[in-house]
């Protein structure tokens, strides 16, 4: 069954002319957002190789060996200008991946550059307000700067101290009717966060590392382009919206024109999806009282 999440996301991509470009999906592990079958020039980069992919998958009970697509570039510690040659791509695209990771000016640097002129960077993010981040402060300009000053492959433990800390279970549709009941408990203790902080000064620890909600998202990336930190420019930002809990961004590489659909196919393929999608968004919002 299609979800609202996977509706809203076919919608914000498929403003953009993809199917024939030659793109990289990043983490992709048995869920591609993009298929082969669908996107024959598609490429896939993950930190492991299909071999420990498909192990991973056949130990969980909510993977699908089958389905664990071939690993075209497998990064480990490396970032992707390292591994994928440069300006050989005219999209990248990741799903709640850049959250997680320590230096994100170093992954946008990276990006920018495996791209070709007017490529794009393909986004989906996860809004703060929407996770278990609900209580963390938004991360700074000044936190970005200083990571990437000190050129950090790993969370720092303050970062994941204030991770495990401000870790809390949400109810997002309970959040998204304003009911009080919507956050659950914190899930670990002040002293369980200090013990996962003094073992991330050795060893990597897996948090959030940027969060942020789409305005902020916005501002960041601006604000990176003013300093001369990142040279992407905004072409679109979809903000969340019930009963979601993610955001969509696209960044655009400066050159060329961008791989944007033809407006006569991008007016019929939109009204099919969104036509889906208030179908799907609307039985989400009647079982969860919204309407």
């Amino acid at each position: 069954m299609t979800s609202p999440a996977d509706l809203r996301r076919a919608h914000f991509l498929s403003q953009f002319d993809l199917a024939t470009r030659t793109g990289l999906e990043i983490g992709p592990f048995d869920r591609p957002i993009f298929s082969r079958a669908d996107f024959p020039n598609i490429l896939y980069a993950d930190v492991k190789d299909t071999a420990e992919l498909r192990r991973l998958a056949r130990a969980s009970p909510t993977r699908t060996e089958a389905d664990v697509v071939p690993v075209d570039f497998v990064l480990l510690d490396k970032q992707l200008d390292e591994v994928v040659p440069q300006q050989s791509l005219d999209f990248v695209f990741c799903a709640h991946v850049l959250e997680h990771v320590p230096d994100l000016v170093a992954v946008l640097n990276s990006v920018e550059a495996i791209l070709r002129p007017g490529g794009l960077f393909l986004i989906v993010y996860p809004d703060r307000h929407y996770t278990y981040d609900i209580d963390r402060p938004a991360t700074s300009l000044a936190q970005f700067r200083d990571r990437h000053t000190r050129r950090i492959s790993r969370p720092d433990p303050e970062t994941v101290e204030e991770h495990f800390l401000n870790h809390r279970k949400v109810m997002v549709g309970r959040l998204w009717q304003g009911l009080p009941d919507s956050k659950g408990p914190r899930v670990f203790t002040p002293e369980q966060a200090r013990n996962r902080a003094d073992t991330a000064r050795t060893s990597y620890i897996d948090v959030h590392c940027n969060v942020l909600n789409a305005r902020e998202f916005g501002n960041v990336i601006k604000a990176l382009r003013d300093d001369g930190l990142t040279g992407f420019e905004i072409a679109d930002i979809d903000p969340t919206r019930a009963p979601l809990n993610e955001f969509y961004v696209a960044l655009k590489k400066p050159g060329a024109k961008a791989a944007v659909r033809p407006v006569n196919q991008l007016a019929e393929r939109s009204r099919r999806i969104l036509e889906r999608t208030r179908r799907v968004l609307g039985r989400a919002r009647r079982s969860l009282g919204l309407l």
